[in-house]
């Protein structure tokens, strides 16, 4: 996401070889802002418990027919990624438009923009919260922000006392409000009704266990009975 706002400025600038966002945000994207969540998400979290695993072994069917990870989500999230990016550019370039703001003030929103829509898409998507884990995300974004005041208070950089300025006037807020609106809003929903309309079925296991009946996923004598979709092989690609 940030990369693709990057690339919409440079077109928007026909190629000047500047940057909004400044140098140090640009580095500490990947070091501070977005890798700790990024990587405790990966060792903490987890789509279900062993136990569950280990009684319904059918639901490991959901690798082997691609349900996470296929083509077509592959493109969808490019398309997502591509209208997120574009919220993110241009809701402020459109604000600001004709008034003083100069570049490095649109590039700390734009910074801002991102860290906190990146880490409400990952927040959407764990499915077990620990305290380290709301840590890590809901820390990251004021790590940013942190960051991006201790940045911006050195008089040597360019930035300097643009975030400052930027944050005392409503319409500040307002973008940054709109800009979360308008990146988080549509895959949420689209999430809602994906999971409410077509569950797989490792959400409607996930959301046994969330209600305390998964013993009886699967069980006879009158319990409930769920069928599991079948595993089938993975199509063969035609060779080229």
């Amino acid at each position: 996401m940030a990369t693709a706002t990057t690339e919409l400025y440079i077109l928007y600038t026909c190629y000047t070889a500047t940057s909004a966002i400044s140098d140090w945000s640009s580095v500490l994207y990947s070091v501070v802002y977005t890798s700790v969540p990024t990587i405790v998400v990966a060792i903490l979290d987890k789509d279900l418990s062993s136990r569950t695993l280990l009684k319904h072994p059918p639901l490991y069917g959901s690798g082997q027919r691609e349900e996470c990870y296929n083509q077509k989500l592959f493109w969808i999230t490019m398309v997502d990624t591509v209208w997120q990016s574009a919220v993110i550019f241009f809701v402020p370039l459109l604000a600001y438009w004709g008034s003083t703001v100069d570049g490095p003030g649109i590039g700390d929103l734009w910074a801002l923009g991102v860290v906190i829509s990146v880490n409400i898409h990952l927040a959407m998507d764990v499915m077990r919260w620990t305290w380290i884990t709301h840590a890590a995300i809901w820390g990251s974004i004021v790590a940013t922000v942190i960051c991006i005041f201790i940045i911006d208070a050195i008089p040597t950089l360019p930035t300097y006392w643009a975030i400052f300025t930027m944050m005392g006037t409503g319409l500040f807020w307002l973008c940054l409000l709109g800009i979360i609106v308008g990146t988080v809003l549509p895959r949420f929903v689209v999430k809602v009704l994906c999971q409410y309309f077509f569950p797989s079925d490792i959400q409607i296991a996930r959301e046994a266990e969330k209600f305390g009946f998964s013993r009886e996923l699967g069980g006879g004598g009158g319990s409930m009975q769920i069928e599991m979709n079948p595993i089938l092989e993975p199509q063969q690609r035609l060779s080229r």
